[in-house]
């Protein structure tokens, strides 16, 4: 284990931010995420990284910055670094920002002001997400209020953006750390546990900014994330008053989407990966391959570029593919 920058005095009064970050390969990344957070201009922070050994040029990035604490070691996984962040963490308010994430500036000052409010221990906002494959970046609502809804399958019901949550130590101390078995929808399991006894208040601002790059695990593995899901709430589904067929419909229907999504977002980089996504798609609902938009993938991934420029001047002219 390599501890780049000793930890603060224990004399020092606690920071009112904490920020952590777990790191592996982001090299490309890491440095905007760092300079999101000192862009905030407000000193009263602790930034820890937790890189599992890191083989591109993370390390030295890291090593720029004498004020990060930084811990270069194995780990088991995102959520066992996680779990040592949040274990050695001194602040107020712990900040989850992964290492190819952002925040834009003025965060910190609007979750001051939110955090002042009594009885405010949980504060999510809306995130906005910047693409690869060069389509404008656009900014995504967040939403939730029945805690129920985390258990039901149709996203319009609950969109917590992971980067864009905040929340007080205490929760830490009292629900505990993240599921290490756990590895692509442990902050949705948390949150689960996390709104058993706590509320969340929703702050009307975009409060984290996301890479949606290829490599990125829930580009890349999005049924997976789906798998973990279904591992977390199907043993509490009996406290849904829905058919069980409901919850099938739903299932099958939000599986789709998401292996359809996976399809377009690697339709020009993976081409092999994308079409195995879109036949994925079509197996849980056989009835989208009539649709425009599964047939646009479609064209998409067999035409290459040239495809893409011309559904590009389509959807520029407004027409519906």
């Amino acid at each position: 284990m390599t501890l780049m920058a000793p930890p603060h005095s224990h004399e020092k009064p606690p920071p009112f931010f904490s920020v952590i970050t777990p790191s592996f390969n982001q090299g490309a990344y890491i440095n905007d995420t760092i300079q999101s957070v000192l862009a905030q201009n407000d000193p009263d922070f602790e930034h820890l990284v937790f890189d599992n050994c890191s083989t591109d040029t993370t390390p030295e990035i890291l090593a720029q910055y004498a004020h990060i604490r930084t811990v270069i070691a194995p780990d088991q996984g995102q959520s066992d670094a996680l779990n040592k962040g949040l274990r050695a963490a001194r602040g107020e308010i712990i900040c989850w920002l992964n290492s190819d994430d952002q925040y834009p500036i003025g965060t910190f000052a609007a979750l001051r002001s939110a955090f002042a409010q009594p009885g405010c221990d949980v504060v999510f906002g809306d995130a906005e997400q910047v693409f690869f494959d060069g389509t404008e970046p656009s900014r995504h609502p967040a939403y939730f209020s029945n805690r129920l809804d985390l258990v039901r399958w149709w996203t319009s019901r609950v969109r917590l953006h992971q980067p864009a949550v905040f929340f007080r130590r205490q929760i830490f101390d009292r629900v505990g750390p993240l599921r290490e078995d756990l590895h692509l929808a442990m902050d949705y399991e948390y949150w689960w546990r996390i709104s058993e006894q706590f509320t969340f208040h929703k702050l009307d601002r975009v409060l984290a900014i996301q890479q949606r790059q290829p490599e990125s695990k829930t580009i890349k593995l999005w049924h997976r994330v789906y798998e973990e899901r279904e591992q977390i709430f199907s043993p509490h589904y009996g406290k849904l008053k829905t058919h069980p067929l409901r919850l099938i419909f739903e299932r099958r229907s939000s599986m789709a989407k998401r292996y359809r999504d996976q399809a377009q977002s690697l339709a020009l980089t993976d081409r092999r990966f994308a079409l195995s996504r879109l036949l994925s798609s079509l197996a849980q609902n056989p009835l989208s391959i009539i649709q425009p938009h599964t047939l646009g993938i479609f064209a998409r991934i067999i035409g290459g570029a040239r495809v893409d420029r011309t559904l590009r001047r389509f959807h520029s002219k407004n027409i519906s593919i």
